[in-house]
């Protein structure tokens, strides 16, 4: 590895509590490891029903709405960005559940919750192959399993059940 500032070779500099780090000797800098961010999002209707797409040529499994954040973007912002551009809906409302390293491509994912009025998908021929609403019930399943997608939406289920009562309406 070679510093960004002046192109010196990096050596592993012992921090206490963080371990090796790369480090410059020249410039007197650490180099810290970089972790890319993006947000994976469960996108509801007032139908009680979740929007599932399939990505473009991936038609073996099911995937939640997903993207990378964009320089000066919160995260809330990417989740209405990125819902907008794949399925074609505004999002009323968007909450944070949980995040997971997706270890493979050094991703950071945050999880949340978007809700929509809308119920119309319109979908972006360019990244998604097709998208439908699925109820509460009937996701579980069509998400490959031990994805981050099937862990958020597992967990999001089980909360959400247990606030709801028999009619899949939410109980007071």
């Amino acid at each position: 590895m070679y510093c960004t500032e002046c192109g010196s070779d990096l050596v592993l500099k012992e921090v206490k509590k963080e371990g090796d780090i790369p480090y410059c000797k020249n410039c007197n800098k650490l180099f810290f490891p970089k972790v890319d961010l993006a947000m994976i999002a469960i996108l509801t209707n007032s139908k009680n029903q979740v929007c599932l797409i399939n990505q473009k040529n991936r038609l073996d499994y099911k995937v939640l709405i997903a993207g990378f954040i964009k320089p000066g973007e919160n995260l809330e912002e990417c989740v209405r960005r990125e819902i907008k551009e794949e399925v074609g809906v505004e999002v009323s409302n968007c909450n944070y559940l949980n995040s997971h390293f997706y270890e493979a491509n050094n991703v950071m994912m945050v999880g949340y919750h978007a809700e929509t009025f809308d119920e119309e998908l319109i979908i972006d021929d360019d990244e998604v192959e097709c998208a439908s609403w699925f109820d509460y019930d009937n996701v579980i399943g069509r998400i490959r399993d031990g994805s981050i997608a099937d862990k958020l939406y597992k967990q999001f289920y089980e909360t959400t059940k247990s606030r709801m009562g028999d009619n899949n309406e939410e109980v007071n």
